[in-house]
């Protein structure tokens, strides 16, 4: 789709688009991962989830229901430290959203965290998983 000025609808929403925002989100965003990663036993509160359904959780690999749990339980972890943080970045310290739209943010990407937890987990799971329960048969 074309204006009249010969500018056309992309070129419109990229311009608009504020990427040292975008790299400044990313950078506390990964930082916030990682030491979530280092710091959180997320196996262990992945275990302890999972026995609250009377899933079998001694093995991760072949294991669904014990991988699908788990994966909602550390997402959730996850969108629970790094959204908020976030949104007071956004909101607080860079100026770039009113109220309103931090929350409608926040909420909107609830239901892509978890798709993405989902099928990232899903796709790289199975061969990770496999490589790491023949190095440790408890895993």
């Amino acid at each position: 789709m074309k204006f009249e000025d010969g500018g056309n609808v992309i070129s419109l929403y990229l311009d608009q688009i504020n990427w040292m925002n975008i790299g400044l989100n990313f950078a506390v965003a990964f930082v916030l991962a990682m030491c979530i990663g280092l710091f959180v036993p997320l196996t262990a509160i992945g275990r302890w989830f999972t026995g609250l359904f009377g899933v079998k959780n001694d093995t991760y690999t072949g294991n669904m229901k014990y991988r699908l749990l788990s994966t909602l339980i550390v997402t959730m972890i996850y969108f629970a430290i790094i959204s908020p943080s976030l949104t007071i970045l956004n909101y607080l310290i860079l100026h770039n959203m009113t109220i309103e739209e931090c929350l409608m943010s926040w909420a909107l990407s609830v239901p892509v965290l978890l798709l993405v937890g989902f099928v990232s987990s899903l796709i790289s799971d199975i061969g990770a998983y496999k490589i790491a329960h023949s190095v440790d048969k408890s895993f």
